[in-house]
């Protein structure tokens, strides 16, 4: 037991500064733009290589930690994450970004997996609750790390310096993770008689990658988007810019910690169908009232915090058999939407504007929610 509170503590401090270097980006874009002169379509790029990376070690990470467990993931994780800022602080070129984000990814996405598999053994009876807190602790880190890289910026601290001391952070995070000890979790091969061809033949399947897939485009695309949005259509400075991401993500932190309890008393999809109107509601009206009523965007984050864990949890309700096999599945598609989509953003931006662009986050909304009323209306089951 003490060995599982301790590692379980670990793992909420990997998730709080992972949060906090992984939406650092948002408000490098616009700096980006200038220091490498290109446009939206090629940050439209980097979005998508970075979610190629992610895709492609939720593969990977899985087949790892089958073979060589938890704690070497973790290793190989921090040793990418490292890697990339150590290029990142250096980068003198695009390319140079493109090759050290796709390796950022590929440590986070391992570093994901490893979390979302052992975090459900380690403590059995508080499955919901733990889950919820690790949502939590990356949501907190977003907030802080979009906050505080909003006054680096401000007072003249250049981007390659804050990766550098990212490097140097998770580099301490390298040196506790040799003294923590990670308890043998044995993965059990329980989907070897579930087919590719039929999981990706069940209509269920296709409703649930079109659902998760539209909701993480909606909410990632505020964190990438959102400040190089405020920047230059309000001609916003990066710290009012980053005050407003800020405030999304610390509502959105405060939702997605008391959502559990929530969703436990109105129902699963209830609750998703009630958060997701009035979050689209918020931020069309913040959108339409520009800069005067920019602020519901950001209130509007409480009301986006419950979408992935709880259509997760519908996902493992829905399906008994295979389930871990199927999850694996709609993640990586919902991960191909958003990369997909992310490249469209950016091409449109350049084409039609940000503002108008920046319509298609509440689009992605209601036809995620109108999505879930037709897997509501097919499950037998009535979450």
């Amino acid at each position: 037991m003490k060995i599982n509170i301790v590692a379980i503590i670990y793992i909420f401090i990997f998730m709080i500064i992972v949060g906090f270097s992984e939406n650092m980006r948002g408000l490098f874009i616009p700096i980006f733009k200038d220091d490498f002169n290109i446009n939206n379509s090629m940050i439209g790029i980097m979005l998508t290589v970075s979610s190629l990376g992610y895709i492609l070690f939720q593969y990977v990470g899985g087949i790892l930690i089958q073979k060589h467990g938890h704690r070497r993931a973790y290793f190989f994780s921090l040793i990418l994450i490292i890697l990339s800022f150590l290029i990142l602080s250096w980068a003198p070129n695009f390319y140079i970004l493109l090759l050290a984000m796709f390796i950022f990814n590929l440590g986070v996405s391992l570093f994901s997996i490893g979390t979302n598999s052992i975090i459900p053994i380690l403590f059995a009876s508080y499955q919901a609750i733990l889950m919820n807190l690790t949502h939590f602790c990356y949501g907190f880190g977003t907030s802080m790390g979009q906050r505080f890289t909003g006054i680096f910026l401000k007072n003249g601290v250049a981007w390659r310096t804050l990766y550098f001391w990212n490097g140097i952070i998770f580099s301490l995070l390298l040196v506790i993770f040799f003294f923590i000890r990670f308890p043998q979790v044995e993965i059990e091969n329980e989907d070897e008689e579930v087919k590719f061809i039929n999981v990706i033949r069940n209509k269920k399947v296709f409703l649930f990658i079109i659902a998760l897939g539209l909701y993480v485009f909606s909410e990632l695309s505020i964190s990438n988007w959102f400040a190089n949005f405020m920047i230059t259509n309000y001609k916003f400075d990066t710290l009012r810019a980053s005050a407003y991401l800020s405030l999304f993500f610390l509502v959105f932190t405060i939702g997605r910690f008391l959502g559990g309890f929530i969703v436990e008393r109105f129902g699963y999809f209830n609750s998703l169908i009630f958060f997701f109107s009035v979050a689209a509601t918020l931020f069309t009206l913040g959108l339409i009232g520009r800069e005067k009523y920019i602020i519901l965007i950001s209130i509007s984050g409480f009301f986006f915090s419950i979408g992935f864990p709880t259509i997760v949890v519908i996902v493992n309700n829905t399906f008994k058999i295979g389930k871990t096999y199927i999850l694996g599945i709609i993640i990586a598609a919902t991960s191909s939407i958003n990369m997909i989509l992310s490249f469209l953003v950016g091409y449109l931006n350049d084409r039609i504007g940000t503002y108008l662009t920046f319509f298609l986050i509440p689009i992605s909304l209601i036809i995620s929610l109108l999505t879930l009323l037709k897997i509501m209306n097919s499950v037998d089951n009535k979450l």
